[in-house]
């Protein structure tokens, strides 16, 4: 059985520790993330309900990073209500979140007994407590925005703001000094909270020895976190920059189940964390992501008026932040965007070189695009298949030597996909965005 111990917030002046406790057999693990940028009057809130409810949320999150070491059969956990209905939302959650790890590692999640989420002591009461309704927006505050600096982000600070004076609350996460320089040139008087987390060596210790590893639901801790800082410092909503092609499988069923490599930044998860919220945080703030309606490419392309701070972004997951590896699903797409959108010249600018004159990168831009044989669609932040396909056929009337797209553009795939001019047209499923950042999204996507 692998459990839930402890999970608390202390506070120290305007500093918070996340401490957790998992247990399994005579394994113990205690991670914890560190909080900065907030006020003592701030930090005291987090004995309030909703605030020990998000932290108790969070070490089910948590949880799974270690968990998947075992893969036991039991989660016990102290979850923040005494309502059964509670552990069933969890059992929901894990096949989706975890999916990619058991594609990955080849684990049958479907075995019967395979896991379950088990309540373990009494629980916090159930009681109201004073706070904003499930979907009030207090346009006195300031937003909370999830920054990464990369350029969903920077888009979504952009979109939601009439005026550039208008200050705006940060959340980082492991910030690199050029995420946060940017931060800061962004909030106009807003915060910047930082949040710091590490994976214990225990842990890495357990995968190089042959235990499980992979991919774990790391949007959704990040969201939760999110929320439990704008739960004490006041921000009405979460703001995150996750979009319609967030919602597109990398494979199409494994026992019977989509993989997304994304799906704690779906429509899907969302909406079923905007669930969990109305019934169990009624108090705290709306988790939210304004460009959800729109594609990859519209968001990029919203940046064009921005295009010194678009230049600054940075999106490789292999250098954290620190310029391009070039060899990546991420790197290949943000160039073939980039290139599709505002020309040959200005990507190879961005990037620090031509990932266009690079044959090795070939069977990466088939996978992307999803060519017949070309294997799954790579497991990163991408535009969807659609997207990829549509902006190589855009590349591909630039009439330049293009070794890594000459296998895609001589497949009568590609001959189908809808032009670059109509998808930039393109509106989605708008249900989770809020009403008063709708025709300000709208507008930052020229539609």
């Amino acid at each position: 059985m692998f459990r839930v111990e402890h999970a608390a917030a202390v506070a120290d002046g305007g500093t918070v520790r996340l401490g957790f406790r998992f247990t399994c057999g005579e394994t113990t693990f205690a991670p914890s993330m560190e909080l900065t940028g907030l006020r003592p009057e701030e930090t005291a809130r987090l004995s309030a309900q909703t605030a020990r409810r998000l932290v108790r949320a969070l070490a089910v999150v948590e949880a799974f990073s270690y968990w998947k070491a075992f893969c036991s059969p039991v989660i016990e956990a102290p979850l923040p209500s005494a309502d059964p209905a509670e552990a069933a939302w969890w059992e929901s959650f894990w096949p989706k979140a975890m999916g990619e790890f058991f594609y990955r590692n080849g684990i049958d999640f479907t075995a019967p007994g395979f896991l379950r989420i088990t309540t373990a002591s009494p629980s916090i009461a159930a009681t109201a407590e004073p706070g904003p309704a499930a979907d009030s927006q207090d346009t006195s505050a300031p937003p909370l925005v999830m920054f990464s600096g990369g350029k969903d982000s920077l888009a979504l600070t952009y979109a939601i703001r009439d005026d550039e004076a208008a200050g705006t609350d940060f959340f980082l996460y492991n910030p690199t000094q050029s995420q946060r320089s940017l931060a800061e040139s962004l909030a106009s008087g807003g915060r910047i909270i930082e949040a710091r987390r590490q994976v214990l060596p225990e842990l890495l210790a357990l995968n190089d020895s042959g235990h499980p590893n992979g991919h774990t639901p790391y949007s959704a801790y990040l969201a939760l976190a999110a929320m439990l800082v704008g739960c004490v410092r006041g921000n009405p909503m979460v703001l995150a920059g996750n979009s319609r092609s967030d919602d597109e499988p990398n494979v199409g069923s494994y026992l019977g189940m989509p993989v997304n490599h994304q799906w704690t930044k779906s429509h899907e998860f969302e909406a079923a964390l905007r669930g969990y919220r109305r019934r169990w945080l009624p108090a705290a703030p709306l988790y939210s992501s304004p460009l959800r309606p729109l594609l990859e490419l519209q968001i990029i392309r919203s940046l064009q008026p921005r295009m010194d701070a678009y230049l600054k972004t940075a999106s490789c997951n292999k250098t954290k932040g620190l310029g391009w590896c070039r060899k990546c699903a991420k790197c290949a797409w943000v160039f073939l965007a980039t290139s599709s959108l505002f020309g040959h010249d200005l990507a190879v600018s961005k990037a620090g070189g031509d990932l266009f004159a690079d044959p090795e990168l070939s069977g990466l831009y088939e996978a992307m695009a999803g060519l017949p044989g070309a294997g799954d669609k790579p497991f990163e932040c991408t535009g969807t298949e659609e997207e990829v396909r549509s902006a190589i056929q855009a590349a591909g009337q630039h009439g330049t030597e293009l070794p890594a797209l000459a296998k895609c553009l001589r497949n009568p795939a590609l001959q189908a996909a809808r032009p670059l001019d109509v998808i930039l047209k393109d509106w989605g499923q708008d249900d989770l965005l809020p009403e008063a950042l709708r025709a300000r999204v709208r507008r930052a996507a020229y539609l």
